[in-house]
């Protein structure tokens, strides 16, 4: 990134309050480009719609300030939050799985800003859900501090208290951005649920968060299986220190150069049988590049080789390489490391293709 060119990532669901926050700092000028990132957890379905609103954003301020990518953190988050049953027994709340999901979140935003030099992190986080933990001023200064820790300031542009969730969902409409019913809205169900990603685990986290919360027979319940403030911190704070150790190894890869045999597992995608195809991420240390147009040529023979613009796609039987000139490179189709491994030194680490900036 250059010196003068300041820049923002999003933690972007999709939903009514990031897409507010997104089109608000669009607006303002302040930022020459903001990274709009969504984050699928392993569990996830309908990522995809995150695109909704992100080209409405595109389409009303240009692609080249509003930049959108879908990135899964499966890894990350198995890390955050092994031993996931020791935890919940431990703290008697299924809410634990929130916060390790947040956590990740957190985390792999704090990568890709450090990957691409950028000092400034915000989501849309608000006031107005402020039921859970995680939303509590006191929660969020322990957020903060874990930004700060790299060098990057993480803020919330629509924090404050603004009307609550219909006023928000109005503006959107104002803005001309799609929403769905105002009905969900009453029930403190957003209105936006069809554009943005829908955890399978979400639904433990509605009866913390929705009208049900007060029904008779789950009032109780939810009471004594809430995550308190006090405990949240404390599970977060000891969760933080596996995060920063997978933070360190990520920039510790980054820093060892690029010399044609340092390769790693970046990501197992999809690996639940909800999320479709299973696919792993080879990746390589920054500042690498690769020669789309020698992989293109050095495939040239193959049957099953396609070229799409900087993406060339193989594929053998039943598992497809994907490459793209970034220098990702995606095994379609297997699930075991070693597997993919093997795949990517005989069809692509073959080929004189890499470089190093």
């Amino acid at each position: 990134m250059e010196p003068d060119r300041k820049e923002l990532v999003m933690m972007f669901t999709g939903g009514t309050d990031t897409t507010l926050a997104a089109d608000r700092i669009a607006k303002s000028g302040a930022y020459q480009r903001l990274h709009l990132l969504t984050f699928c957890n392993g569990i996830c379905v309908r990522v995809e719609r995150s695109r909704v609103h992100a080209d409405e954003l595109m389409k009303k301020y240009g692609a080249d300030l509003i930049s959108h990518e879908v990135i899964t953190m499966t890894e990350l988050f198995k890390k955050i939050r092994s031993p996931l049953k020791a935890m919940i027994k431990k703290y008697d709340s299924t809410l634990t799985f929130d916060l390790c999901c947040r956590l990740s979140m957190e985390s792999r935003a704090i990568m890709y800003a450090l990957d691409h030099g950028i000092t400034e992190v915000c989501d849309g986080t608000n006031i107005d859900q402020g039921r859970l933990f995680m939303e509590r001023p006191e929660y969020l200064r322990v957020s903060r501090a874990f930004f700060a820790s790299y060098g990057i300031r993480y803020f919330s542009p629509v924090y404050e208290k603004e009307g609550g969730r219909i006023s928000r969902r109005n503006e959107l409409i104002r803005l001309g951005f799609s929403v769905g019913p105002e009905f969900f809205e009453k029930l403190n169900i957003s209105s936006c649920l069809s554009t943005q990603p829908f955890c399978l685990m979400a639904f433990h986290t509605f009866f913390f968060t929705s009208f049900l919360r007060n029904a008779p027979l789950l009032k109780r319940f939810i009471s004594k299986h809430n995550l308190s403030l006090d405990r949240a911190i404390e599970l977060r704070l000891d969760r933080e220190i596996v995060a920063r150790e997978a933070i360190d190894a990520h920039v510790a890869f980054n820093k060892i150069g690029q010399d044609g045999g340092d390769v790693r597992i970046q990501e197992h995608y999809c690996t639940t049988r909800f999320c479709g195809q299973n696919a792993i991420e080879v990746s390589f240390p920054k500042g690498t590049t690769l020669d789309i147009d020698a992989l293109a040529a050095a495939w040239a023979s193959e049957p099953g080789m396609v070229r799409d613009g900087n993406v060339v796609r193989l594929k053998r039987g039943k598992v497809e390489i994907e490459a793209f000139s970034t220098g990702r490179i995606l095994v379609r189709g297997a699930s075991d490391s070693a597997k993919a491994i093997a795949i990517f030194n005989d069809l692509v680490a073959a080929h004189d293709i890499f470089s190093c900036q």
